[in-house]
């Protein structure tokens, strides 16, 4: 019983960790949002379209119906509204993808920061690069030491 309890105590701390450690940031969440806001106003446009299209169609078999000719003016001012509010989702979306990106150039400059050695400044040139007196920097030899010496 202990044994099973231990065990669901490690998985659940295990998928707390994976749960923190793959948090997306704001910036991605905002382009995933936004990605879904323009896929919902593209579909909406393509039916509107589709129904626009299928409503030319019908006039063109019955050019003498009025009513068809009303709702295409209604049919054609729905379609470009959708349309315009399609072109702003995308600039929305694009705005989002450039912030997502500065941020992960932000990151990566972050990152490469943290990884470039400190200098000592007790000292100039190549012995700047050494964290203590006796340290070997890449490409130097040690010195041979004779027989006999120390």
């Amino acid at each position: 019983m202990r044994k099973v309890a231990y065990l669901y105590l490690f998985s659940v701390c295990v998928l707390l960790l994976v749960g923190c450690a793959s948090h997306p940031s704001p910036q991605q969440t905002m382009v995933d949002d936004r990605y879904m806001v323009y896929k919902e106003m593209y579909k909406a446009y393509s039916e509107a379209e589709k129904n626009y299209l299928n409503l030319l169609f019908n006039i063109e078999r019955m050019p003498e119906e009025e009513e068809l000719w009303m709702m295409k003016r209604d049919r054609m001012l729905e379609l470009m509204q959708l349309k315009e509010l399609m072109l702003n989702a995308r600039a929305e979306l694009d705005q989002a993808m450039q912030e997502w990106e500065r941020h992960m150039i932000d990151l990566q400059a972050e990152q490469k920061q943290a990884q470039v050695k400190k200098f000592n400044p007790n000292f100039t040139g190549k012995d700047a690069q050494r964290t203590s007196p006796g340290q070997l920097l890449p490409g130097e030899v040690k010195p041979k030491q004779k027989y006999g010496e120390l």
